[in-house]
């Protein structure tokens, strides 16, 4: 599925950003969030709770779908570089400066940790495995299998990761990358940045998110108002956000 709508997109995808009749867009919940102290990663669950991670402690902040506002320190991390949801348990939590990756139950109490190739950034579930970006030697790997490398980098590694069964995406600015295991990896197009959202693949490209059916499901006012883009496992819900900024657009 995931090879068939990457080659619909590549068909796709320069029309339908200069089409007019692309105006018309389904309903959608919209609500913008404030987050202060500027954003690391953002994530949100199925349920629509979100999870912002922050470079100052508190590390977590977890904006429940029903107006309420937990909190959490994670004191082992000194420098936050990516975040995940594991909706089952709890959250992985990278951090640079360490070289660590941190996993915490729901209540946020350390679980299990390990050693990375050093300055983990972004990180991800593909599956059941856990993916995680390694700055310092421009890879990604998974936790399980520490020696093999899935996919080797051209870029600084400051990407966002996103998995959904035995496919993944990296992407940033430059450099957007589809990889399943124990296959080579599929260039995307490079203006834009590319996620997993369920089984489809989605786009944030200037200021239209599409759908892995091609179809655009939200226009932004204004053109680069975000950089970065994180859905739920089910699909239902997405987040806008950009590093360092302080501000989320969550549709439902």
């Amino acid at each position: 599925m995931c090879a068939n709508t990457l080659l619909f997109l590549f068909a796709i995808l320069g029309s339908l950003l200069v089409s007019e009749s692309a105006a018309e867009l389904p309903d959608s919940d919209e609500e913008y969030i404030t987050v202060p102290g500027g954003i690391i990663d953002a994530e949100i669950n199925g349920a629509g709770d979100i999870y912002v991670l922050l470079p100052g402690l508190p590390h977590l902040r977890v904006y429940e779908a029903g107006d309420s506002l937990s909190e959490y320190d994670l004191s082992d991390v000194l420098l936050p570089g990516g975040m995940c949801i594991d909706e089952r348990w709890g959250w992985f939590v990278t951090d640079e400066l360490r070289g660590m990756v941190y996993r915490y139950d729901n209540s946020g109490e350390l679980t299990d940790f390990w050693a990375s190739r050093g300055m983990p950034g972004d990180i991800c579930l593909s599956g059941l495995s856990v993916l995680y970006v390694s700055r310092a030697s421009g890879t990604v790997t998974s936790l399980e299998e520490p020696d093999d490398i899935l996919l080797r980098l051209a870029g600084s590694g400051d990407g966002q990761l996103s998995g959904s069964g035995s496919c993944a995406v990296y992407s940033c600015e430059n450099e957007s990358l589809l990889f399943r295991y124990y296959s080579a990896p599929e260039s995307l197009p490079s203006a834009g940045i590319w996620v997993i959202a369920g089984r489809e693949l989605m786009v944030l490209q200037d200021s239209c998110v599409l759908d892995g059916s091609g179809s655009v499901l939200f226009r932004l006012p204004e053109t680069g108002e975000f950089s970065r883009i994180s859905c739920s496992v089910n699909g239902n819900h997405c987040l806008l956000w950009s590093p360092g900024e302080g501000r989320i657009l969550v549709l439902r």
